[in-house]
């Protein structure tokens, strides 16, 4: 089993990633939050900050990219690859509708002559070897269908397959029918991602897909800090996880000082996060409600640092808020 990090924009960025390496070893991999394709060969260091040498420790990590034109892509690719990046993730499957609308992310995926002329003219012009990350459509899963013929002329390292459309954003459930679809189907490997929430979640999928050996985790790991390290190695203690999470969190707040330069930004940065570390304890809403209302990040820290220590914590945290992946 292969579990990768999914890219949340604004959550799984360098600071979270070295954090977790710290700690935890559960992920062979990940892909970084997109960056927007742009014009021009002028690449700014600011504009792949996340991607630099220096900001990333352990985990190793492929560029995303977000675009609909190859000239937009190409002069940022081969920048990537000089820089060491051999492999690029295109972004597909990005399902807010404001990115949707403009032909990107899951949005160009009900345009199937320029998801072709898109990749006709990476695999000719970039030395990098491109994956890509689609969810099933946009407006119906027969746009998948209709793609795949076209993602098989090409040598793609991987398919990463969220199963739900783009205009679902997190509504409902995955389509596993439709998965197992692609998994007959696609040429390339798989990985598999979406509502990977809990242990049982991850098991009764490995059951429903005994061959497939890639799995890919967002949301689930943010909501719950332990999942992929009890999906590989078994269930840890509540004891350890308390002294586990205690480490985590000064390493996260330590990398959050380090990329964000105004104490109010990282302030807010880790308010962010509590959003959806609050739900792993019994009284999460008050919890959250007492560390939004802190006004500097010396008050967090003493507060957070109280919860750690003496709140109860959840067998199963409450998976009840929204977060793009």
């Amino acid at each position: 089993m292969k579990l990768y990090l999914a890219p949340l924009q604004g959550y799984t960025e360098s600071y979270f990633r070295n954090a977790f390496s710290r700690y935890f070893d559960s992920f062979d991999h990940s892909i970084a939050p997109f960056i927007p394709a742009g014009r021009g060969d002028t690449i700014r260091t600011s504009r792949i900050r996340d991607l630099l040498h220096e900001n990333n420790d352990k985990m190793p990590v492929d560029p995303q990219i977000i675009g609909k034109y190859a000239p937009e892509f190409i002069p940022l690719a081969k920048y990537l690859y000089d820089y060491g990046y051999k492999t690029l993730n295109i972004n597909m499957g990005c399902p807010i509708s404001s990115i949707a609308k403009k032909m990107r992310g899951s949005g160009i995926l009900t345009y199937p002559e320029m998801v072709e002329m898109l990749l006709e003219k990476l695999f000719a012009e970039v030395p990098n070897e491109i994956s890509l990350k689609v969810r099933l459509g946009y407006f119906n899963k027969d746009e998948l269908k209709v793609l795949m013929p076209i993602f098989n002329q090409f040598p793609l390292k991987e398919l990463i397959v969220h199963p739900r459309l783009g205009k679902q954003m997190y509504e409902g459930t995955p389509d596993l029918d439709a998965f197992a679809w692609c998994l007959k189907n696609s040429k390339a490997p798989l990985i598999y991602s979406g509502d990977i929430f809990s242990v049982k979640a991850m098991n009764d999928l490995q059951k429903q897909f005994p061959k497939q050996e890639k799995w890919m985790i967002g949301r689930g790991v943010i909501y719950d800090l332990f999942l992929p390290q009890e999906i590989k190695y078994g269930k840890l203690e509540k004891s350890d996880k308390r002294v586990l999470f205690a480490q985590f969190h000064q390493a996260l707040l330590e990398e959050v000082i380090k990329y964000r330069n105004r104490p109010r930004n990282q302030l807010n940065k880790m308010k962010e996060y509590w959003g959806y570390f609050s739900r792993q304890f019994d009284h999460y809403k008050e919890i959250h409600y007492k560390l939004t209302r802190t006004e500097t990040l010396e008050e967090f820290e003493d507060l957070s640092s109280q919860v750690l220590k003496s709140e109860k914590w959840r067998d199963q945290p409450i998976i009840d808020r929204p977060m793009s992946e």
